[in-house]
């Protein structure tokens, strides 16, 4: 029987917080796994708690941050702290042929459900742990998040302006970043699995991940004893290399595009296009106040087409509003629209790449808390109707 989607076939039991984690199993859910993720409103998952909210009210089923994270997946509802609140997981566990979890290694090991304990109930479990700084070593307990991860493996450094603090990029970067590796990790288990039947434990420190994003700094130090220190939104070898404003659109006035020079070909070109032949022979700090005063003169959305017709690297600076109407995210399909019970109609972002004879297929949108309680408890755990509703009235549910 033909396969429809890449993971059709897999089930996974998706523990984890807020970014890395949800976004792992999100890339496996799109491409056609079953993710149950397994919450509690005790303690609720805090990318709930995250704006933006639809039409600005909160509320736990109302985070569009949430949402774009856990598209095609299921939510159940259990308390953990619960007397059989661990029992009731670990049947869940039975079921499924990976767990995702990213706590730090403690929360795991006070609730008994380590990698080992987990294969006693699931033999040939693949189940990746993604602490901050992996499960063993002296910052192994340390917790954190996108903005202290991006700190400690160096890019709040290296991306800081000369001179002032490092404040990041302002975004939780290494989010976006690490679950690209950890997925990959998952899929060199799934191979195994596939040739030898046995599970294995993935021990993914998100700060070894992370650091790729400096490896070259860490090089230059290691090889040469050199320190790069910040360049803000410089380069150590281009030139231009940077972000300029342009005229206004209507009453906008914050456009800008970014514009990078790699050669002299792509220098001359641009001065061809800026109508500056001199261009070609200023210093940097001077060819950079040419360009910064020309491009105030320029439509960004025309300048980008000028500039990349003539071969010059560049782009405008785009804002949400350009994002959702942007021509080329229209032509790939990108933005998925998906009916959600509390946030209606909405977009959703589509996967990043597609598979010509398995394509992605967002099969909803993300789930409400608890929304799947009887259908996995009851379909796939086992449990009868009466059980169910003694587990419901007993607060294992909450």
């Amino acid at each position: 029987m033909a396969i429809s989607t890449v993971f059709e076939g897999i089930r996974v039991a998706d523990f984890a917080w807020v970014g890395v984690g949800p976004l792992v199993s999100k890339y496996l859910a799109d491409h056609g796994a079953e993710v149950i993720r397994i919450e509690s409103s005790v303690r609720p998952e805090p990318l709930r708690r995250a704006p933006p909210f639809a039409n600005d009210e909160p509320g736990l089923d109302n985070s569009g941050y949430y949402a774009d994270f856990n598209s095609s997946k299921q939510c159940v509802s259990l308390n953990l702290q619960h007397p059989d609140g661990v029992a009731i997981a670990k049947r869940i566990v039975e079921h499924c042929d990976i767990v995702t979890e990213s706590f730090t290694p403690k929360a795991m090991r006070a609730w008994g459900m380590t990698y080992e304990d987990l294969c006693e109930v699931r033999p040939d479990l693949i189940m990746i742990s993604m602490p901050m700084y992996g499960l063993t070593g002296p910052w192994s307990m340390w917790q954190g998040y996108g903005h202290v991860l991006q700190a400690a493996a160096g890019i709040s450094h290296l991306t800081a302006y000369p001179g002032e603090e490092p404040i990041g990029t302002g975004v939780a970067y290494t989010d976006f970043l690490v679950p690209h590796f950890a997925a990959s990790a998952l899929l060199a288990a799934l191979d195994h699995r596939q040739r030898t039947g046995e599970g294995q434990n993935i021990d993914f420190g998100q700060m070894e991940a992370a650091i790729h994003a400096t490896e070259t700094m860490v090089l230059d130090y290691t090889v040469n004893g050199r320190e790069q220190q910040p360049l803000g939104a410089g380069h150590p070898d281009y030139c231009p290399y940077g972000t300029y404003q342009c005229a206004a659109r209507g009453d906008d006035d914050d456009r800008w595009i970014a514009i990078t020079v790699t050669s002299e070909a792509e220098l001359a070109s641009l001065a061809d296009v800026a109508g500056q032949p001199s261009w070609t022979s200023l210093e940097a700090e001077a060819l950079d106040a040419e360009i910064a005063s020309w491009t105030r003169t320029q439509q960004a959305e025309e300048l980008m087409q000028q500039l990349q017709s003539a071969g010059v690297p560049a782009g405008v600076v785009q804002t949400p509003e350009d994002l959702r109407g942007d021509p080329q995210l229209a032509h790939r399909g990108h933005f998925w629209m998906l009916d959600h019970p509390t946030m209606g109609h909405r977009a959703y972002d589509g996967p990043s790449f597609r598979l010509s004879e398995t394509p992605a297929e967002l099969t909803k949108a993300a789930p409400l808390l608890g929304e799947d309680n009887e259908y996995v408890y009851k379909d796939i755990v086992g449990m009868s109707d009466e059980e169910y509703v003694e587990h419901l009235v007993s607060g294992a549910f909450d």
